[in-house]
């Protein structure tokens, strides 16, 4: 009877989960440039639409956007709050926070409301042509001008949520080093550069740094990282090779990619918890990593442990290999088995690197020549 009980519960409760009401907002562009003396262009304008599941009734809709209308934002023309979908253009810099009421029969003794309110949805920003016309300069940038006007711009109110400005000072200073800029006051350059962009991946909410202009800086600074400094320790003193790998962390946007040669530099310092915790959280998530193909070729998107599409960079895929390669040796050590756990990993990333000689030799050597044996 108590069974009975319990699976009637467990039905009415998978029924309510599946007819239950919801209410979406979508939106196909999340980063704009504000509009500019009164002058509306396409990429102004942010299209907001609404999405109803499992909804009953006549909807009444109300939009609801953070700042002010007619001073940081506006309606389109033919756009209204009581539109199902509005077009929106914004005056003033920032994030704004979307919210969405719809209410069914309004008015009625069935009138039901639902809301839904999503924070920061909407970035606008600045391009600021100051610092992009200091870093194209010609023949070569005014590398320490660009760091003291980007510097003045990331303490002003105005600007203060904008990862812009932080890009360009951490692009500054890595110029600095780069041009092998000996004045005192930069012999940190290469930390604060990295400290600055970690500061705009954290402002980042709508994609900033998704501009091809800034991936390519990402990926120079990441494969400076790899050359100078990881590549350099791979097989020196674990402290100094956990510095190198504290720099990378800051500037990835995949951490999977460092976390395995950080587990190995710990267990090696010997942090074994810390190691092992790193290897009981990021094994399992690699192992349902998928690397896309296109003709037949590994591009260098990856679908991720919550099926998503990332993006890697050359270096990333390096430092994962090295991390896979050194963490396998380990692991094999620790487990006094290579197919207890250095093997799933390693058949899992062998069609990823399998023309790699560093890669080859190890998986095809002792003691994991067993490993190419499921």
């Amino acid at each position: 009877m108590k069974r009975l009980f319990l699976s009637t519960i467990l039905s009415l409760c998978s029924l309510i989960s599946i007819y239950a009401q919801t209410i979406e907002i979508t939106a196909a562009n999340r980063l704009v440039e504000p509009v500019f003396e009164r002058s509306v262009k396409p990429e102004n304008i942010v299209e907001l639409k609404s999405a109803l599941k499992n909804t009953k009734g006549k909807a009444s809709y109300l939009w609801a956007i953070s700042g002010s209308k007619g001073k940081d934002w506006d309606f389109e023309s033919g756009s209204s709050e009581s539109s199902s979908s509005i077009k929106v253009t914004f005056n003033r810099l920032g994030n704004y926070t979307v919210t969405l009421t719809v209410i069914f029969d309004k008015n009625s003794d069935n009138e039901t409301e639902l809301e839904t309110e999503i924070e920061d949805y909407i970035t606008v920003r600045s391009v600021f042509p100051e610092l992009a016309s200091l870093y194209a300069q010609k023949p070569k940038p005014n590398y320490e001008k660009l760091v003291l006007r980007a510097s003045d711009y990331t303490v002003k109110p105005k600007y203060s949520s904008d990862p812009t400005p932080y890009l360009f000072l951490a692009k500054g200073l890595y110029g600095l080093v780069k041009e092998g800029n000996s004045d005192p006051k930069f012999e940190d350059a290469i930390e604060e550069s990295i400290a600055s962009l970690q500061s705009a991946v954290e402002l980042d909410l709508n994609g900033v740094l998704n501009d091809v202009e800034h991936q390519n800086f990402i990926n120079e600074v990441e494969s400076y990282l790899l050359r100078e400094y990881l590549e350099v320790q791979l097989d020196g003193k674990p402290i100094e090779l956990g510095e190198a790998i504290d720099l990378y962390i800051q500037t990835t946007l995949n951490p999977i990619a460092i976390n395995f040669l950080d587990a190995y530099c710990k267990y090696q310092s010997k942090n074994i918890k810390g190691a092992n915790l790193i290897w009981a959280n990021e094994i399992p998530k690699l192992l349902k990593y998928e690397r896309i193909e296109v003709d037949g070729n590994y591009t260098n998107s990856f679908i991720n442990e919550l099926g998503k599409t990332i993006q890697m960079t050359e270096s990333d895929i390096t430092v994962l290999k090295y991390g896979i390669m050194y963490s396998a040796s380990i692991l094999n050590t620790r487990d006094q088995d290579p197919n207890k756990t250095a093997c799933p990993i390693l058949r899992k990333v062998d069609p990823w690197f399998q023309f790699e000689k560093d890669f080859r030799d190890l998986f095809e050597g002792l003691p994991f020549s067993s490993c190419t044996k499921k």
